[in-house]
């Protein structure tokens, strides 16, 4: 994926659901809740790094998630692991950040409510307009959770001089309603980005009849580059899938899009297992520890 004019091209990196832990469930884990929070915190950090070096984005778009106890934690807790999240995803100057809430951030899933006061701590924390501009791309954050979205002047889809992309923790195409209805008729995106289901895939549909549903799931071992030509008669949603090794699968890795002229380049920049490596590193030590019984059995 290259850009053939650097000038006119949009280079985004995409980050979903990292999920930064606090606490664990099982109480066997509580006592060793710092070795898990640093090495989650660490592989994180590490991979973000090495898709950071190999992107260098123009913009980093952080699809909700942020925290895993977000919701329910206290304002002590929140700060701290705020400390921690840009401790792992710096600020850059060059590189802009772009950040949603998602439901573990401030509720809306299951029995944890979205209230005010949770909005209103991570706008303070996060703070940033509903509309952001780069280049010849507007990037529209849309919130599920509350069904809220901001209001601007209709554009003509068919229109690439200005390109809509529409920004949402959980993905709008899944489950048709009124409220989604209404963010693509007024809003018109060419292009939106999801997280929230930790999977990749990609899903298409005529931008106006938005009656058929074409799903292309994406996997490490069919990964590709994927190029599509903005402003015809299709709109796309890309889900990204999570970052995090926490979060109950291996298929994990950042998002990586070019926005040039009216062609969108799409891949994801998949992430070495770290269950493997844990399990290698525990490997080890049963042979060290085996070997060390060895020798002392025969002297």
């Amino acid at each position: 994926m290259k850009c053939s004019n650097s000038s006119k091209c949009l280079k985004i990196l995409l980050v979903a659901d990292p999920q930064i832990i606090e606490h664990e469930e099982v109480d066997i884990w509580n006592r060793l809740r710092f070795i898990t929070k640093y090495d989650s915190d660490s592989y994180l950090k590490r991979t973000y790094h090495q898709a950071l070096n190999f992107v260098q984005p123009d913009v980093t778009i952080f699809l909700g998630d942020l925290m895993d106890e977000g919701s329910v934690a206290t304002d002590e807790e929140y700060n701290e692991n705020l400390i921690r999240f840009f401790n792992i995803f710096p600020k850059q100057g060059h590189n802009k950040q772009i950040w949603l809430p998602g439901d573990n951030d401030i509720g809306g899933e299951g029995l944890e409510r979205v209230t005010p006061q949770k909005i209103n701590r991570f706008k303070t924390h996060f703070k940033q307009a509903d509309v952001i501009s780069f280049q010849k791309v507007t990037f529209f954050k849309v919130n599920y959770l509350i069904h809220t979205f901001p209001k601007y002047e209709k554009r003509n889809f068919y229109d690439t001089n200005k390109i809509n992309v529409v920004l949402s923790h959980v993905p709008l195409m899944f489950v048709p309603s009124v409220f989604v209805e209404k963010v693509i008729s007024h809003l018109q995106p060419q292009v939106i980005f999801a997280g929230h289901k930790h999977r990749a895939m990609i899903i298409n549909t005529n931008a106006f009849l938005r009656q058929d549903r074409h799903i292309v799931p994406i996997t490490p071992e069919d990964n590709k580059v994927f190029k599509f030509s903005l402003g015809s008669t299709d709109m796309y949603e890309i889900l990204v899938p999570t970052c995090s090794y926490r979060m109950g699968t291996d298929k994990i890795g950042f998002g990586y899009a070019i926005i040039e002229n009216d062609e969108l380049q799409y891949t994801v920049l998949w992430s070495p297992s770290r269950f493997h490596q844990l399990w290698n590193y525990i490997l080890v030590l049963l042979l060290l520890l085996i070997c060390c019984i060895i020798v002392k059995f025969y002297k």
